[in-house]
Protein backbone atom coordinates (compact mmCIF):
# COMPACT_ATOMS: atom_id res chain seq x y z
CA UNK A 1 0.00 0.00 0.00
CA UNK A 2 1.15 3.45 -0.78
CA UNK A 3 0.66 6.49 1.35
CA UNK A 4 1.65 10.07 1.31
CA UNK A 5 1.52 12.89 4.18
CA UNK A 6 0.99 16.79 3.74
CA UNK A 7 1.08 19.60 5.69
CA UNK A 8 -1.28 22.77 4.88
CA UNK A 9 -1.39 25.75 6.28
CA UNK A 10 -4.57 28.00 6.55
CA UNK A 11 -4.78 31.80 8.34
CA UNK A 12 -6.77 34.35 8.41
CA UNK A 13 -7.01 37.86 8.64
CA UNK A 14 -9.22 37.58 11.52
CA UNK A 15 -8.10 36.70 15.26
CA UNK A 16 -11.58 34.29 16.44
CA UNK A 17 -10.71 31.18 18.63
CA UNK A 18 -11.27 28.17 17.07
CA UNK A 19 -12.48 24.53 18.53
CA UNK A 20 -9.58 22.69 19.83
CA UNK A 21 -10.30 19.96 17.39
CA UNK A 22 -11.63 20.31 14.39
CA UNK A 23 -11.10 16.92 12.74
CA UNK A 24 -14.91 16.26 13.04
CA UNK A 25 -15.78 20.00 11.46
CA UNK A 26 -13.40 20.05 8.72
CA UNK A 27 -14.24 16.19 7.49
CA UNK A 28 -17.77 17.32 7.23
CA UNK A 29 -17.16 20.44 5.21
CA UNK A 30 -15.05 18.36 2.98
CA UNK A 31 -17.52 15.56 2.58
CA UNK A 32 -20.14 17.96 1.12
CA UNK A 33 -17.69 20.19 -1.11
CA UNK A 34 -16.65 17.30 -2.41
CA UNK A 35 -19.89 15.74 -3.10
CA UNK A 36 -21.17 19.27 -4.38
CA UNK A 37 -18.54 18.91 -6.91
CA UNK A 38 -18.17 15.29 -8.03
CA UNK A 39 -21.40 13.70 -7.74
CA UNK A 40 -23.80 14.13 -10.89
CA UNK A 41 -26.90 12.46 -9.82
CA UNK A 42 -29.99 14.46 -8.50
CA UNK A 43 -31.23 12.15 -6.27
CA UNK A 44 -27.26 12.50 -4.35
CA UNK A 45 -27.55 8.39 -2.94
CA UNK A 46 -25.24 6.07 -3.22
CA UNK A 47 -27.05 3.26 -2.38
CA UNK A 48 -28.68 3.31 -5.30
CA UNK A 49 -26.31 5.22 -7.97
CA UNK A 50 -25.10 3.16 -10.60
CA UNK A 51 -21.98 4.76 -10.81
CA UNK A 52 -20.91 4.27 -7.33
CA UNK A 53 -18.24 2.06 -8.54
CA UNK A 54 -17.24 5.03 -10.65
CA UNK A 55 -16.97 7.86 -8.56
CA UNK A 56 -14.56 9.73 -6.90
CA UNK A 57 -16.92 10.99 -4.11
CA UNK A 58 -18.07 7.38 -3.09
CA UNK A 59 -14.23 6.31 -3.57
CA UNK A 60 -13.11 9.18 -0.68
CA UNK A 61 -15.91 9.89 1.24
CA UNK A 62 -18.67 6.83 0.73
CA UNK A 63 -16.03 4.24 0.80
CA UNK A 64 -18.24 1.29 2.25
CA UNK A 65 -20.70 1.95 -1.07
CA UNK A 66 -17.81 2.30 -3.71
CA UNK A 67 -16.94 -1.31 -2.54
CA UNK A 68 -20.18 -2.37 -2.40
CA UNK A 69 -20.89 -5.97 -4.79
CA UNK A 70 -24.76 -5.21 -4.26
CA UNK A 71 -27.66 -3.59 -2.37
CA UNK A 72 -25.94 -3.88 0.60
CA UNK A 73 -23.20 -1.52 2.14
CA UNK A 74 -19.86 -2.66 2.51
CA UNK A 75 -18.71 -2.83 6.33
CA UNK A 76 -15.94 -2.24 7.89
CA UNK A 77 -14.11 -0.30 4.87
CA UNK A 78 -12.26 2.25 5.97
CA UNK A 79 -11.74 5.75 4.04
CA UNK A 80 -8.60 6.39 2.14
CA UNK A 81 -7.63 9.48 4.32
CA UNK A 82 -6.91 10.85 7.56
CA UNK A 83 -7.32 14.54 8.96
CA UNK A 84 -5.01 16.02 11.60
CA UNK A 85 -5.67 19.23 12.31
CA UNK A 86 -3.71 21.56 14.48
CA UNK A 87 -4.61 24.90 15.56
CA UNK A 88 -2.24 27.89 16.15
CA UNK A 89 -2.15 31.54 16.77
CA UNK A 90 0.74 33.22 15.17
CA UNK A 91 1.63 36.23 18.13
CA UNK A 92 3.85 38.11 16.01
CA UNK A 93 0.95 38.83 13.75
CA UNK A 94 -2.29 38.01 16.17
CA UNK A 95 -4.09 36.06 12.72
CA UNK A 96 -5.77 32.37 13.64
CA UNK A 97 -3.78 29.72 11.75
CA UNK A 98 -4.50 26.41 11.88
CA UNK A 99 -2.14 23.33 10.07
CA UNK A 100 -3.79 20.29 8.53
CA UNK A 101 -2.31 17.06 8.43
CA UNK A 102 -3.39 15.06 5.97
CA UNK A 103 -2.68 11.47 4.69
CA UNK A 104 -3.46 9.44 1.91
CA UNK A 105 -3.65 5.76 1.25
CA UNK A 106 -4.14 4.02 -2.33
CA UNK A 107 -5.50 5.48 -5.15
CA UNK A 108 -6.99 8.48 -3.33
CA UNK A 109 -2.93 9.68 -3.91
CA UNK A 110 -3.85 10.35 -7.53
CA UNK A 111 -6.93 12.51 -6.62
CA UNK A 112 -4.88 14.89 -4.73
CA UNK A 113 -5.83 18.02 -6.92
CA UNK A 114 -9.58 17.54 -6.06
CA UNK A 115 -8.96 16.95 -2.72
CA UNK A 116 -7.32 20.31 -2.33
CA UNK A 117 -9.70 22.17 -4.22
CA UNK A 118 -12.43 20.94 -1.71
CA UNK A 119 -10.29 21.99 1.39
CA UNK A 120 -9.77 25.49 -0.23
CA UNK A 121 -13.26 25.56 -0.85
CA UNK A 122 -13.34 24.31 2.69
CA UNK A 123 -11.40 27.35 4.33
CA UNK A 124 -12.89 29.80 2.09
CA UNK A 125 -16.72 29.00 3.50
CA UNK A 126 -15.63 29.37 7.02
CA UNK A 127 -14.62 27.09 10.20
CA UNK A 128 -15.75 28.32 14.07
CA UNK A 129 -18.54 29.83 15.79
CA UNK A 130 -18.19 32.47 13.60
CA UNK A 131 -17.38 31.27 10.07
CA UNK A 132 -13.94 32.84 10.17
CA UNK A 133 -12.72 32.41 6.35
CA UNK A 134 -9.16 30.79 5.77
CA UNK A 135 -6.94 30.98 3.20
CA UNK A 136 -4.69 28.31 1.81
CA UNK A 137 -0.92 29.79 2.17
CA UNK A 138 1.44 26.82 1.49
CA UNK A 139 1.47 23.20 1.29
CA UNK A 140 4.40 20.48 2.50
CA UNK A 141 5.54 17.39 1.82
CA UNK A 142 5.74 16.06 5.39
CA UNK A 143 7.92 12.55 4.23
CA UNK A 144 10.67 15.36 2.32
CA UNK A 145 10.26 18.45 4.06
CA UNK A 146 9.21 19.91 0.62
CA UNK A 147 7.08 22.95 -0.01
CA UNK A 148 4.99 21.98 -2.98
CA UNK A 149 2.93 25.36 -3.08
CA UNK A 150 2.87 28.61 -1.98
CA UNK A 151 -0.33 31.10 -2.78
CA UNK A 152 -0.39 32.35 -5.93
CA UNK A 153 0.98 29.07 -7.69
CA UNK A 154 -0.65 27.35 -10.70
CA UNK A 155 -0.06 23.92 -9.74
CA UNK A 156 2.22 21.60 -7.18
CA UNK A 157 5.48 22.19 -8.11
CA UNK A 158 6.06 18.07 -7.67
CA UNK A 159 4.58 15.05 -6.41
CA UNK A 160 4.50 14.04 -2.95
CA UNK A 161 6.88 11.52 -1.83
CA UNK A 162 5.24 8.41 -1.37
CA UNK A 163 6.13 5.70 0.94
CA UNK A 164 5.19 1.93 1.49
CA UNK A 165 5.18 -1.44 3.66
CA UNK A 166 9.21 -1.81 2.58
CA UNK A 167 10.35 2.15 3.32
CA UNK A 168 8.93 1.50 7.04
CA UNK A 169 11.05 -2.12 6.84
CA UNK A 170 14.14 -0.12 6.02
CA UNK A 171 13.63 2.57 8.53
CA UNK A 172 13.76 -0.27 11.08
CA UNK A 173 16.39 -1.68 9.61
CA UNK A 174 18.17 1.62 10.50
CA UNK A 175 16.96 1.70 13.97
CA UNK A 176 19.02 -1.51 14.72
CA UNK A 177 18.22 -3.62 17.79
CA UNK A 178 16.16 -1.55 19.93
CA UNK A 179 14.85 -3.20 23.51
CA UNK A 180 12.55 0.10 24.90
CA UNK A 181 10.58 2.84 23.71
CA UNK A 182 8.06 5.08 24.43
CA UNK A 183 4.65 5.62 22.46
CA UNK A 184 2.90 9.08 23.04
CA UNK A 185 -0.44 8.46 21.93
CA UNK A 186 -1.06 12.26 21.45
CA UNK A 187 -5.00 12.09 20.28
CA UNK A 188 -7.57 10.04 21.97
CA UNK A 189 -6.89 6.30 20.89
CA UNK A 190 -10.48 4.45 21.56
CA UNK A 191 -10.00 0.58 20.80
CA UNK A 192 -12.21 -2.20 22.13
CA UNK A 193 -11.85 -5.06 24.35
CA UNK A 194 -14.52 -7.80 24.07
CA UNK A 195 -16.65 -5.25 22.71
CA UNK A 196 -16.40 -2.32 24.85
CA UNK A 197 -14.14 0.57 24.74
CA UNK A 198 -11.22 0.15 26.74
CA UNK A 199 -9.68 2.42 29.33
CA UNK A 200 -6.69 0.10 29.44
CA UNK A 201 -3.63 -0.24 27.12
CA UNK A 202 -0.89 -3.34 26.77
CA UNK A 203 1.67 -3.16 24.33
CA UNK A 204 -0.17 -6.08 22.90
CA UNK A 205 -3.29 -4.10 22.18
CA UNK A 206 -1.11 -1.46 20.52
CA UNK A 207 0.05 -4.54 18.03
CA UNK A 208 -2.65 -5.30 17.60
CA UNK A 209 -4.40 -2.44 16.21
CA UNK A 210 -1.79 -1.37 14.03
CA UNK A 211 -2.26 -4.48 12.41
CA UNK A 212 -5.82 -4.47 12.09
CA UNK A 213 -6.09 -1.25 10.69
CA UNK A 214 -3.18 -1.99 8.15
CA UNK A 215 -4.39 -4.79 6.95
CA UNK A 216 -7.86 -3.11 6.08
CA UNK A 217 -6.30 -0.65 4.50
CA UNK A 218 -4.34 -2.60 2.20
CA UNK A 219 -7.10 -4.97 1.70
CA UNK A 220 -9.57 -1.89 -0.02
CA UNK A 221 -6.39 0.58 -0.76
CA UNK A 222 -2.73 -2.27 -1.46
CA UNK A 223 -1.94 -5.02 -2.90
CA UNK A 224 -4.16 -7.25 -0.79
CA UNK A 225 -1.13 -9.73 0.61
CA UNK A 226 -1.78 -10.67 4.06
CA UNK A 227 1.50 -10.56 6.26
CA UNK A 228 1.35 -13.69 8.67
CA UNK A 229 1.98 -11.91 11.45
CA UNK A 230 0.76 -14.72 14.17
CA UNK A 231 4.13 -15.64 15.88
CA UNK A 232 4.41 -11.58 16.18
CA UNK A 233 0.86 -11.32 18.10
CA UNK A 234 2.22 -14.01 20.22
CA UNK A 235 4.81 -12.47 21.29
CA UNK A 236 3.51 -9.41 21.93
CA UNK A 237 1.95 -10.78 24.91
CA UNK A 238 4.92 -10.80 26.12
CA UNK A 239 6.67 -7.43 26.03
CA UNK A 240 6.14 -5.75 29.43
CA UNK A 241 4.36 -1.89 29.30
CA UNK A 242 3.86 0.37 31.62
CA UNK A 243 2.06 3.65 31.21
CA UNK A 244 2.86 7.55 32.39
CA UNK A 245 -0.20 9.80 32.96
CA UNK A 246 -2.76 7.89 31.28
CA UNK A 247 -5.81 9.69 30.98
CA UNK A 248 -9.75 9.53 29.73
CA UNK A 249 -9.91 12.22 27.84
CA UNK A 250 -13.37 13.03 26.48
CA UNK A 251 -14.18 14.58 23.06
CA UNK A 252 -17.51 15.93 21.64
CA UNK A 253 -18.64 16.38 17.96
CA UNK A 254 -21.89 17.04 16.28
CA UNK A 255 -23.21 14.15 14.40
CA UNK A 256 -25.36 16.21 11.19
CA UNK A 257 -26.81 13.08 9.87
CA UNK A 258 -27.66 11.51 13.18
CA UNK A 259 -28.54 15.66 14.45
CA UNK A 260 -27.45 15.28 17.64
CA UNK A 261 -23.83 16.17 20.01
CA UNK A 262 -21.45 12.43 20.25
CA UNK A 263 -18.73 11.99 23.00
CA UNK A 264 -15.51 10.68 21.30
CA UNK A 265 -13.35 10.06 23.85
CA UNK A 266 -10.09 7.88 24.57
CA UNK A 267 -7.03 7.55 26.15
CA UNK A 268 -4.13 9.88 25.67
CA UNK A 269 -1.16 9.42 27.67
CA UNK A 270 2.50 7.74 27.40
CA UNK A 271 3.56 4.08 27.17
CA UNK A 272 6.76 2.49 28.12
CA UNK A 273 7.64 -0.60 26.52
CA UNK A 274 10.74 -3.04 26.94
CA UNK A 275 12.11 -6.32 25.44
CA UNK A 276 12.89 -7.46 22.15
CA UNK A 277 11.07 -4.58 20.10
CA UNK A 278 12.87 -4.91 17.37
CA UNK A 279 10.86 -7.48 15.37
CA UNK A 280 7.72 -4.72 16.07
CA UNK A 281 9.37 -2.00 14.98
CA UNK A 282 8.09 -1.85 10.97
CA UNK A 283 4.62 -1.63 12.42
CA UNK A 284 4.99 0.68 15.09
CA UNK A 285 6.26 2.73 12.93
CA UNK A 286 3.51 2.58 10.33
CA UNK A 287 0.63 2.84 12.92
CA UNK A 288 2.13 6.66 13.69
CA UNK A 289 0.97 7.46 10.42
CA UNK A 290 -2.09 5.38 9.90
CA UNK A 291 -3.41 6.02 13.11
CA UNK A 292 -4.98 3.34 15.16
CA UNK A 293 -8.54 2.52 16.57
CA UNK A 294 -11.66 4.13 16.05
CA UNK A 295 -12.76 7.36 14.25
CA UNK A 296 -9.10 7.89 12.44
CA UNK A 297 -9.89 9.65 9.63
CA UNK A 298 -10.87 12.63 11.83
CA UNK A 299 -7.51 12.70 13.58
CA UNK A 300 -8.08 10.13 16.81
CA UNK A 301 -5.85 6.88 17.28
CA UNK A 302 -2.60 9.30 16.41
CA UNK A 303 0.33 8.55 18.13
CA UNK A 304 4.33 8.76 18.16
CA UNK A 305 7.14 6.49 18.93
CA UNK A 306 10.18 7.73 20.45
CA UNK A 307 13.15 4.83 20.66
CA UNK A 308 15.04 4.78 23.60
Amino acid sequence: MRLCRLELLFSSEQNHRLAPFLGSTIRGAFGNILKELHCTKEHGKCSICEIRNRCIYTYIFESGWYFAAGEKIQSGVPQPYVLEPQVILNRETGRSQFKLGMVLFGNSIQHLSAILACLQIVGLKGLGKYRTPFILEEIKDNFSGQILWKKGMDQLISSPRVKTWQDYQEQALQLGTVNRCQIHIVTPLRVKTEGHLSNELKFSTIFKAVVRRASLLNKYYGNGKKEDVTELINLSSQIPSGTLNLHWQEMERYSRRQDQRMLLGGLVGIMECEGELTPFLPWLLLGQDIHIGKNTTFGLGGYELKVL
